[in-house]
């Protein structure tokens, strides 16, 4: 079993075990440390305590004169209180954000806001599930990489091959393929599951089909929902990996 198999089997078993139906996942790909930089700040006014006005915060996050820092404290301030209007603020600062660098922090800001909204509405325990990579509706997205065995070009055929056999195990298993990127020697897929299903286990199943015509793909691939990795990236770690 992988680690990304591991972690998720855990996962899958907390919150069952917890009787937890409720998580929220950012639908936005924000790196891991941008997202634990919110978290920790996020924390540390909250043990500050220091008394704020809603509205207050609200007009100097649509000011033109304050700086990105002080803004980044007001769409934090505002998420950390169960209050319809602080989280529509900060829904429509993020739609167009004056400062880009904030577009991450106000992301997370969103839905920092959602779930103490639904905490305090429902009751009930809300959970958030971090990934670099993000979701959209209770899935989780992932990025895979392929490669030929001995790195040798894919032929026509066989990249008919890949696109048949990689597409009809994933429709099986209910996945979304999000994006399908076909090279010379690899393929990539960025693709959206939810939690009950052994997505690994349908890509290895699709690796193994398409190896029925020629034995041309590594059956070692890269599983991860932590970042996209660029071209350069990718071949970068093709001149380490051995064939």
């Amino acid at each position: 079993m992988s680690e990304q198999d591991d972690l998720l089997t855990k996962l899958r078993q907390t919150l069952n075990e917890q009787g937890i139906d409720s998580f929220h996942i950012l639908e936005e790909l924000v790196p891991i440390e941008e997202q634990m930089a919110y978290f920790r700040y996020f924390d540390q006014l909250r043990k500050e305590n220091a008394p704020f006005l809603r509205d207050d915060e609200v007009a100097l996050l649509f000011s033109p004169d304050i700086p990105a820092e002080r803004k980044k404290k007001s769409l934090t301030l505002l998420a950390s209180i169960p209050d319809v209007g602080a989280y529509r603020a900060i829904e429509t600062y993020h739609s167009s954000p004056a400062e880009s660098e904030l577009l991450h922090w106000s992301a997370m800001a969103l839905v920092s806001s959602r779930i103490v909204l639904s905490s305090d509405l429902s009751g009930q325990q809300q959970v958030y599930i971090s990934s670099g990579l993000g979701g959209l509706d209770k899935k989780l997205r992932f990025f895979s990489l392929f490669t030929t065995r001995n790195r040798q070009e894919l032929t026509p055929l066989q990249k008919e091959i890949v696109e048949r056999e990689f597409i009809f195990q994933l429709q099986l298993a209910d996945v979304a393929i999000e994006r399908f990127e076909m090279k010379g020697n690899y393929f990539t897929i960025l693709l959206l599951f939810s939690f009950d299903r052994d997505v690994h286990a349908s890509l290895r199943a699709a690796v193994n089909e398409c190896n029925q015509y020629g034995n041309f793909l590594d059956p070692r691939f890269l599983f991860t929902n932590v970042k996209v990795l660029s071209e350069a990236e990718i071949e970068q770690l093709l001149e380490k990996k051995p064939s």
